[in-house]
This record gives C-alpha cells, structure tokens and sequence, in this order.
C-alpha cells in the first residue's frame, strides 16, 4: 500500500486523505489501495517466518537453539549465548501493521464496502486481531515487556511505552474473545493458514487463550484456571487435521520453507546430541522424522542419527566432518514443509495439566497419552503397537506425582521446529533437565529471554529504561532476566 496513502490513513483519518485521493489513485505505478487478501497474505507470512522461521531477524530459531533441539555447526555464538539482542522493529512495521491496516480498511465507511470483495468485514477484523494477538504474545515471551497498547500508531506515537506483561497477555485474551465472537458465516480470501474457514480461525483463537492460561499457571493460578476453563467452553482445536499451521507452496511469491534455503545451500542447524540421546534412549519413533541419517552412514548402506554436540567452540564445531552428523529431517526443512503454529497434541498437553492442577474434569494421564499420540500420528507414525510400546515404558509413562516432569519432557519432543514455545515451556516446567552450553560466554546458564534492539536506547531511551528498571531492577538488559510468568 502506497506509504503516502498509509501516513493518512494511519493519523489523520480517510477525509483529510480525500483531496489527494484520486491523485494519488491514478498514478498505475503507485495503487493507493490493494486488495485486503493480499494484505492478509502478506502479514500471515510475515509473522509466521519471524516467530518460526530461520533466521537471526526472527525468534523462532534462538528459542531451537536455547531449548537445545539444533545445535550450530559452524559460527556457535548462539548456542554459546554470545548473541543478546533481537530486534522486534520487523514485526511492529510488517505484518502487525499490514493486520491493522486490514482492521482500518474494514471499519472505515469510505473504504469497509469495496474491501469486503474480499470477506466479510467483521471476518477479516476478526482474523487479523486473532493473529496480532498470537504475534504479540509471540513477543512477550520472548523479550517480557513490549510496546503493545501503543504500538502501532504510526506517526502519531514514536515512543511507545512498553507494557507490562500481564497486561499483554490480558489485553490480548479480551482481543481473541471479542474476535471470536464476530466471527460470521463467511469465508476470508487470501487466509494461507486455514483457507478462509472462520470456525478454525475460532477454534485456534480458543487454543490460543487456553495456551495463555496454562502459561500464567504459576505466577497467577486463579486467572489461569479461569482462562482454561472460558477456553474449553468456547471450544478449542481437536484433531491434527485443525492443526494451525502455514503451508509453504513450491512456487510463487509466497514458497518456500524459510530453512528450506538453508538446508539447501549451508550446514548451519544440526539435530542436537542431546535430542537424539533422548529420544534414542526411549526408542522415539519421532527419530526418523525429526533427522536425517548422517551421510556418512547413507553412503555406507546404513541409517545412523548422531546428534551435533551443543554449545561449544567454534573450533571444536568446524572440526566435526558435516557427514557424520544428522540434519533436521525433510518433515521440517523441505521446501513445501509447513510451519507449525499450534497443535492438537499441544492442547492435549494442555487439558492434561488442567487436569492434574484440579481445574477441569478429566483424566489427566488419559489425556498426556492422547497427546503423545497426537503427536506420533501427526508425524506420520500411526502404527498401533509401536504408539502403544512407546506410552509403556517406564521413561514415558505418566507420573502422576510429578506431572510437570512427564508432561514438560514430553512437550520438549513435541515442540520440535516450535522453537519459541519449546523455550517458553521449557522456562516454565523446567523439564527435561538440560546442561547450559559448556563454551558460554555471556552468561552460563541457559538463557531465559532476549535483549532488546540496540537501538532503543536511542530511540526510545526513556521508555526502554523505564521497562528494564521496572523488571530487572537496574539498565542491564539481561540474557537470564526472568518474564512475568517465570517465577521459578
């Protein structure tokens, strides 16, 4: 959308744009208005990659690098915590302002009537506040506070304050209800997550918020048990097949698996030692989807998994031949291979630990044995015997005296390419029990948020140094500062 376009639109309102309008319409190289589906596209893909793609621009990757799934084989410096800061300017001028364009352009009379071309109003506002919402939470638990009430205001604002925690994860719960509640019959063009079906789109904002209640469950347990249980009776995701994921397409602007490039060209992201170790130790099915054999064993006719050693030196990494260790499989780094957003097995773990803090009704071990499964058939393994040999052993079965060790272990399998949330549940459940990298540098424990940008300080100093003084209690910006829900 063209920038001049937008500056109205964004301070000043649709009428005071109106002078300049047809001007600015009819120059063919410079369209003042583009198709909201196209927008939609845009800012789905966008946030997608940033949360889950590869790539230092994006969170995603630290989060399968700290929670110690892939491990670098070459340039080390994150899996040594060498690397602190992160900058979030990608999401606040990509695909949240696109999504709030969206919300803008179906709400302003001038415009709300051409644009629904493209779906129902209330449905295209709907999935946009649905996805900034999942964006912004994204966020929150990467860095902890973050400008949000005042984001997004354009020229108007250049200082956001950053707000709380808690009131993020507030804020963005009202935000998921009120969308699923003006959900209509309708599809939305230009949806590559669920393809325009709304009912999905509600459903994932449930899980969504029943996500965010099993997170605060420690720092705030009253409000979690109610968010859970307003979850549930809302309805949330329940099959693989409502899974909310992004499909990567082999072609067009929008193809293409962001590791897809990388695997494709470079050797960065092994599958870690101590993944393979673990699911190796418990005879995992999840192995042989989850990496490939190393190619010194293909060559030699065999099927060997070696995990990359974690966290230490880069001269201790480049002298380990690439041949002899595994690659993340193609489920995960294909060119067409989805990035995976939300589960039905994540919501299995979810209930069961609903189940096991008494705020539903449920077995809890019935439903961490339907998550696991979940997870199997959602990678394809959907042998009976082998599910069932898998759930007996005594390193998987459930126990129920220590649920947070049997479900946050499991999770830690399931989570695998859902980098951020593998960190985020990590950070809270402390389980497994994970060794910080041997060759640290910054810090020696495994790190449990990201710095800022660097630019904030000048940018945005007052705001920025409100924020750390208010978590951390001085102007550091900590690798082993602790959110709001951390509390152990």
């Amino acid at each position: 959308m063209n920038r001049i376009f937008l500056a109205c639109l964004l301070l000043i309102g649709f009428t005071a744009c109106t002078d300049q309008f047809e001007e600015i319409n009819t120059n063919p190289n410079s369209p003042v208005e583009v198709p909201t589906s196209y927008l939609i596209t845009q800012a789905e893909r966008s946030l997608v990659d940033l949360v889950l793609g590869e790539g230092f621009a994006g969170v995603g990757t630290y989060g399968s690098h700290y929670i110690q799934h892939l491990s670098q084989t070459q340039y080390t410096d994150v899996t040594r915590y060498d690397d602190v800061r992160t900058s979030f300017y990608g999401f606040y001028t990509g695909g949240l302002e696109d999504l709030e364009n969206v919300i803008l352009l179906n709400t302003n009379e001038e415009t709300k009537g051409s644009v629904s071309a493209s779906g129902p109003n209330a449905n295209q506002i709907a999935l946009a506040k649905i996805m900034q919402s999942w964006a912004f939470l994204s966020m929150t638990d990467f860095w902890g506070d973050i400008p949000y009430s005042e984001a997004l205001k354009g020229l108007e604002n250049l200082n956001p304050r950053y707000d709380e925690q808690e009131m993020i994860y507030r804020g963005a719960v009202n935000t998921l209800v009120e969308a699923g509640d003006m959900i209509v019959p309708g599809p939305v063009e230009g949806d590559i997550i669920y393809n325009g079906d709304m009912e999905l789109w509600r459903k994932f904002a449930n899980s969504i918020i029943l996500r965010a209640g099993i997170r605060v469950s420690d720092v705030a347990p009253e409000l979690g048990r109610e968010w859970v249980n307003l979850a549930l009776s809302r309805g949330v995701i329940s099959d693989n097949s409502e899974n909310a994921q992004l499909n990567y397409i082999t072609g067009g602007e929008f193809a293409n698996n962001t590791f897809y490039t990388d695997a494709l060209t470079r050797t960065d992201y092994a599958i870690s030692e101590p993944l393979v170790s673990f699911l190796e130790e418990r005879n995992d099915p999840r192995l042989a989807v989850y990496a490939q054999p190393t190619a010194n064993s293909v060559a030699a006719g065999k099927t060997e998994y070696v995990g990359m050693p974690y966290g230490i030196s880069e001269g201790d990494a480049g002298a380990i031949p690439v041949a002899e260790v595994s690659f993340p499989g193609l489920a995960f780094v294909g060119i067409d291979a989805p990035a995976v957003m939300l589960t039905y097995s994540e919501v299995l773990f979810n209930r069961a630990e609903a189940a096991a803090r008494g705020w539903i009704d449920g077995d809890a071990e019935e439903l961490y044995d339907a998550a696991i499964t979940a997870s199997m058939m959602q990678h394809g393994i959907s042998h009976t015997d082998a599910i069932e040999d898998y759930l007996e052993q005594e390193e998987v079965a459930y126990d129920a005296a220590n649920f947070e060790k049997s479900i946050g272990q499991q999770k830690w399998i399931a989570l695998y390419f859902q980098g951020l949330e593998a960190w985020s549940e990590w950070r809270r459940l402390g389980y497994p029990e994970l060794d910080p990298a041997p060759a640290a540098i910054v810090i020696k424990t495994i790190p449990t948020r990201r710095g800022y940008p660097d630019n904030e300080f000048s940018l945005n100093k007052e705001n920025y140094l409100e924020a750390l003084q208010r978590q951390f209690g001085s102007d550091e910006d900590p690798l082993d500062g602790r959110v709001w829900w951390d509390v152990d």
